[in-house]
């Protein structure tokens, strides 16, 4: 027969069976807490996967990107018009495209690796101031105009422009180099030069006679006045007007009076012969010699020399009250330079020299010095 437990022994097992179940609570919640703990690592997992997610899409794009720039960059190169090439900091060609293969007249594979001094005719690539050089002083771009002397022999001219290489660190590893032929654009400013020139010397030619104007007479004088006074020198001014030119013109005609005066224009310069003397139509049938370096003496020389030059001309003139010809009536004026004196009181001597010459009967030559 199985005998009762006692009160203590129900009071042990009662205590036991409290204990387990607080054991198993304690492991409920544990196993709970562990729940929530694997539930956030859970997620974290799950966003940390999107983000690898986005990260891998998103370099997945910039490495299509970045090939398509590429590609882009490399069809860019290869099909410019401009000859391009980069240099490495030996100097040696990395890479040339075909305008610039065309250019050298060679191929890529003579090309690849060789120093590009040796490839260019100029002799800024053999200098200091080569563009490699320059960029590793600090210049952001260089820019110059060459001549490349091609395999015919035949220059070529160009221009070169270089700017810097950067590596991922931004120091400089190398040069990008274009190479541009500029022979079309050297011929327009030559072209454009001689243009200006024509208009300089058209500017400063009498349309009628040839010969230099009132605006060039001026400058001229204004030029050798400061020149002949600064070394101490003579200079000398023939104003000439040729006799009764009116009576010319209204008996013949205005179209032979314009053939007189590119007749007499070309009389009196074929007497003045040094290159430094200046011949010029002052106005209506009034002509200017300007004789630098030259006195009085030798400018009564040149004046008479015209005088019968114009003479032996003979152009008829029959309303001529003193000669059957054209006649020239020439005054003179010669002056160092100096303070006291000007260009115009030079001009004025003359211009009463001229006068008094053609008071005193025409075709004659008279000198009046400026005394200042």
């Amino acid at each position: 027969m199985v005998s009762k437990p006692t009160y203590d022994e129900l009071k042990r097992k009662i205590a036991e069976l409290e204990r387990e179940v607080s054991r198993l609570t304690e492991v409920e919640e544990a196993l709970h807490e562990r729940d929530e703990q694997l539930s956030a690592i859970r997620q974290e997992l799950e966003a940390t996967n999107h983000q690898f997610e986005a990260v891998v899409q998103r370099t997945n794009q910039m490495a299509i990107e970045t090939e398509i720039a590429s590609l882009e960059l490399s069809q860019i190169f290869n099909t410019a018009a401009d000859g391009m090439w980069v240099i490495d900091n030996a100097f040696n060609v990395q890479r040339i495209n075909d305008t610039f293969l065309r250019i050298l007249g060679k191929s890529g594979e003579e090309v690849i690796g060789s120093k590009c001094y040796d490839l260019l005719s100029s002799s800024i690539c053999r200098g200091t101031d080569c563009a490699l050089n320059r960029l590793r002083d600090g210049l952001n771009c260089f820019e110059c105009d060459i001549e490349h002397t091609d395999g015919g022999g035949k220059a070529i001219p160009m221009i070169l422009t270089a700017t810097p290489f950067l590596g991922l660190d931004g120091e400089l590893i190398g040069v990008v180099g274009s190479l541009k032929d500029i022979t079309e654009r050297k011929q327009a400013e030559e072209a454009l030069q001689k243009a200006n020139k024509e208009l300089e010397r058209l500017a400063a030619v009498d349309g009628l006679t040839q010969i230099a104007n009132r605006r060039r007479f001026n400058e001229y004088m204004n030029r050798e006045w400061k020149r002949q006074g600064r070394d101490k020198k003579w200079l000398s001014l023939i104003l000439c007007d040729i006799d009764v030119f009116k009576l010319y013109n209204d008996h013949y005609g205005h179209l032979s009076g314009d053939d007189c005066l590119k007749a007499v224009a070309q009389s009196i310069g074929a007497n003045v012969k040094r290159p430094a003397d200046l011949v010029a139509r002052y106005g209506g049938e009034e002509f200017a010699v300007i004789l630098p370096d030259t006195d009085a003496i030798g400018a009564l020389h040149v004046a008479e020399t015209i005088r019968e030059g114009v003479k032996n001309l003979n152009i008829a003139h029959e309303k001529s009250s003193v000669c059957p010809h054209v006649t020239l009536s020439l005054g003179v004026s010669s002056v160092v330079p100096n303070p006291e004196s000007s260009p115009e009181r030079l001009v004025k001597c003359a211009d009463d020299a001229l006068y008094e010459a053609k008071e005193n009967g025409r075709d004659r030559v008279v000198l009046k010095k400026d005394d200042a």
